[in-house]
């Protein structure tokens, strides 16, 4: 008896499974309904809708397939199956309620169009469409490839309906082999406006600004977007009459980070995202074995305008040069306040178009060849350049290297930078590139109280200041290839005037003398 009833059961079960499949067949598998559907997407979206095919399935939950969905006008988005779930209760009036969406295979190409999001789909219909779009509680996105420019991530995306936005409750990316992962909320599609937070392991900031810039060139998500060009900010009147312009916070957290050529470590940080550019503000990380802290403005566009304000600690300066093409030309650890504006991303646009004002001070370094003490002996030995004369050594250890730095046109002018060390000080004002490649000082080099003794009564009476041994110097050439010079003209003016004025000392001195006789 149990076994019939068993077996009626499942033949009861078959037979309102094929009944529903072939009603949901009946129902979907036409192409009225397929025309509605595409119609009502379009005015909910506020761009063309195209629909390729439509069918149903009925297990795990009553579903409509479209197939090779294709949004915008040129298509933007394109989806190789759309998957509208929906609840059997609802369906039977042929009205889609509290809806999942699934969209298989989408292929989303930046910038997008201009979405009106939050649109009454059924607004300007003449009559009942056959199936309707009531709600939507949830879209899923899987295996999504979002492309900007030649710039590509892949992964899943979901994210649930939330009045005029969206909560992202999940979101995992892949670029570039590192691993991106995203929550937070848009409370408004139109601009969008929000806060998320991104999580990676290596985080592209390039590719950052350039997403941010692909949105804000084109139409973001929303009617009040706006385009802009490359140079300049958004202008476009409907943006101001709704009053959503693009405005999202991004928490930032990355093991690692580029930013132009240069390798980051352990960013952390907040970004601002507008119409106008990006403001990561405060913004931290380390680099070359050092730390920044502070801020980072770029404006949006091809090519982005900066403003960088920071405080720079520990810096190793080795790794620095050999950054920039200089490996092996200074070492010590640098520390400092950096002030600045320019335009570019790679290392020569940065150098060429900075503008504004550094302090830096170095400490416990060496620069490679600079050979002051070598110059020193040398030029007050009467004897002609030999390595003899300091066992050839050139290389100048120090204990502080320090400037104040006004930065234009490639070059970095100074007029207190103070070289000390152990043996000597040097005092110079002129100009630098900050790369190193040209050098032009010009100064002072005083030996240190030992050194001065050693050199010789006659040397430190005719070039003493303050009782040591002082020089005029010039270094010129390249951070690779220094090139000091001590002024022999300047020595023998210094020695001359300094026998003038103890000349006139003796003879003062004679004539008191005489004068106390009377």
């Amino acid at each position: 008896m149990l076994k019939k009833a068993l077996v009626a059961a499942l033949v009861l079960i078959v037979l309102l499974s094929t009944g529903l499949f072939l009603w949901a067949k009946t129902v979907f598998g036409k192409d009225t309904v397929r025309t509605a559907l595409a119609d009502q997407l379009s005015k909910a979206l506020g761009q063309p809708v195209k629909v390729g095919s439509i069918a149903a399935t009925i297990f795990p939950r009553v579903t409509v397939n479209l197939g090779q969905v294709m949004i915008g006008e040129p298509t933007r988005i394109r989806v190789d199956t759309l998957h509208v779930g929906t609840d059997f209760a609802a369906l039977l009036s042929r009205r889609i309620e509290h809806a999942r969406l699934e969209l298989s295979g989408a292929h989303v190409e930046l910038p997008l169009p201009a979405f009106t999001i939050g649109s009454d789909s059924t607004s300007g219909s003449a009559s009942k469409p056959p199936v309707e779009i009531v709600s939507i509680d949830e879209v899923v996105l899987r295996d999504v490839e979002i492309i900007s420019g030649q710039r590509t991530l892949t992964g899943d995306v979901e994210v649930v309906p939330d009045g005029k936005g969206v909560t992202l409750r999940r979101v995992a990316l892949v670029a570039d082999k590192a691993a991106i992962d995203i929550t937070g909320r848009i409370s408004n599609l139109s601009g969008p406006v929000g806060n998320v937070a991104i999580k990676a392991g290596a985080l592209n900031v390039d590719r950052l600004l350039a997403f941010a810039n692909d949105f804000a060139t084109g139409a973001g998500m929303g009617a009040a977007a706006t385009k802009r060009s490359p140079s300049g900010p958004a202008t476009n009147p409907k943006a101001a009459a709704a009053g959503v312009p693009m405005d999202i916070a991004v928490s930032l957290d990355a093991e690692r980070a580029t930013m132009g050529a240069l390798a980051l470590e352990k960013l952390a940080g907040t970004a601002r995202i507008t119409e106008d550019g990006m403001a990561l503000e405060p913004i931290g990380f380390g680099v070359f074995g050092g730390r920044y802290d502070g801020s980072l403005v770029f404006s949006l566009g091809a090519v982005p305008n900066f403003k960088l304000n920071a405080a720079l600690a520990g810096v190793d300066m080795a790794a620095a040069t050999s950054f920039v093409g200089r490996p092996g030309s200074i070492t010590g650890r640098l520390s400092g306040k950096l002030n600045l504006a320019g335009r570019g991303m790679d290392t020569v646009s940065v150098m060429n178009t900075a503008r504004g004002t550094a302090r830096v001070d170095i400490v416990d370094g060496v620069i490679k060849n600079l050979g002051l003490i070598r110059s020193v002996v040398v030029a007050t030995s009467g004897r002609a350049d030999s390595d003899s004369a300091t066992g050839g050594a050139r290389d100048e250890p120090f204990t502080k290297l320090g400037a104040t730095l006004t930065i234009a046109g490639g070059s970095a002018s100074t007029d207190d930078l103070r070289f000390e060390s152990k043996d000597l000080l040097l005092a110079a004002a002129g100009t630098v590139r900050p790369d190193g490649g040209a050098i032009n000082l010009r100064g002072q080099v005083q030996l240190s109280d030992e050194l001065s003794r050693q050199a010789g009564r006659d040397l430190v009476r005719y070039t003493q200041e303050e009782g040591r041994v002082t020089l005029p110097a010039t270094i010129t050439g390249s951070a690779e290839a220094p090139v000091v010079r001590i002024d022999v003209a300047g020595v023998a003016k210094r020695a001359l005037t300094n026998r003038a004025t103890e000349e006139a000392r003796k003879a003062l001195k004679k004539g008191l003398g005489g004068l106390f006789k009377k």
